[in-house]
């Protein structure tokens, strides 16, 4: 059961792709992996890693999971986040900085990460959210999961003929 409560938000732009970056390369190199072999098992064309790698490439959704398993860490660990809510699934409003006339809905575990699926999804329609280099997208967190417990310390308990209080 979802209610949403919250206002976190996150501006997604080019310092996001630099801290993954950052976080294969160092992987890579604690594995003592050289940027050939993580092209190898990942099936990623050397030249494209290398470009992802110096944060000239926008890297994908997909491309962060095959490298997250390559690299044994979890996406979470590559995208530098963890979870919004333990009980499950968030709500987020997703929109470019400056366009807060087009948002748009996802869910997903953190806001990185809807980001990221949000992303996929508008790539699959052969769209994207950046114009520019300098386009930044805003994530925010909109609705947090309650528990079963939590709803019911706060709700009052439902009666199948409850009268209406005058």
């Amino acid at each position: 059961m979802m209610f949403y409560t919250d206002n976190i938000t996150e501006k997604v732009g080019y310092d996001f792709y630099c801290d993954i970056a950052i976080n294969i390369v160092n992987r890579r190199k604690e594995l003592g992996m050289t940027q050939e072999d993580l092209a190898n098992k990942t099936g990623i064309k050397l030249n494209r890693l290398k470009r992802l790698e110096n944060v000239q490439l926008r890297i994908r959704l997909p491309e962060i999971e095959v490298l997250a398993k390559a690299l044994d860490v979890t996406v979470n660990n590559l995208i530098n986040e963890g979870y919004d809510s333990q009980v499950g699934n968030c709500l987020y409003l997703v929109y470019i900085e400056g366009h807060e006339d087009l948002k748009l809905y996802q869910e997903a575990e953190n806001k990185r990460m809807a980001f990221l699926k949000m992303e996929q999804h508008l790539n699959n329609q052969g769209l994207t959210w950046f114009g520019t280099p300098r386009t930044r997208v805003i994530v925010k967190l909109v609705g947090v999961p309650k528990t079963k417990q939590e709803l019911q310390d706060i709700l009052p308990k439902f009666k199948e003929e409850q009268e209406i209080e005058k």
